[in-house]
């Protein structure tokens, strides 16, 4: 019971700090990830720790124009994720991610209990500020990330 009440806590402490936004700047290294083999009109269930460990970034949207989004990454450890208080955005560093006609934008609904992913089409127009966002894509030789595909994890 206090194992469930522990990860009760934290996935709301998650959601609420998903507003806001943490982390740190890529480093610039190069990094390459295959985004998973999902078209927009394949995309089934699967579960958070593959999105999770699938993904080249994770984090919150700072600010966001047409074409491209600034993303600030979440740490994240064994037990928890970290995200900075709202507010504080412009004080952290971010990843500019871009993306074009060709990224595939989707909702993913993750069971609290389970970890179970279930998959809804999205449009670029989903992704606001202190979205949480998932990135896959490709690093470009300035640290920028383009976008094939952007997941919206939503809880429920």
């Amino acid at each position: 019971m206090k194992k469930i009440k522990l990860v009760g806590v934290t996935l709301a402490l998650f959601c609420t700090l998903s507003m806001a936004a943490c982390g740190s700047t890529q480093n610039g290294q190069e990094t390459q990830s295959e985004p998973p083999a999902y078209s927009q009109g394949e995309m089934s269930g699967g579960n958070l720790g593959d999105i999770e460990a699938e993904a080249i970034l994770g984090g919150s949207v700072a600010e966001f124009q047409d074409g491209s989004f600034q993303v600030i990454p979440m740490e994240t450890d064994a037990e928890t994720t970290k995200l900075a208080a709202s507010g504080m955005e412009s004080t952290l560093e971010s990843t500019t991610v871009s993306y074009g006609d060709d990224c595939t934008f989707h909702i993913a609904n993750i069971n609290r209990t389970t970890g179970a992913v279930e998959f809804e089409a999205a449009t670029s127009s989903d992704v606001k500020k202190s979205t949480s966002v998932y990135i896959y894509g490709e690093t470009q030789d300035d640290g920028t990330i383009h976008a094939t595909k952007v997941l919206l994890p939503r809880y429920k």
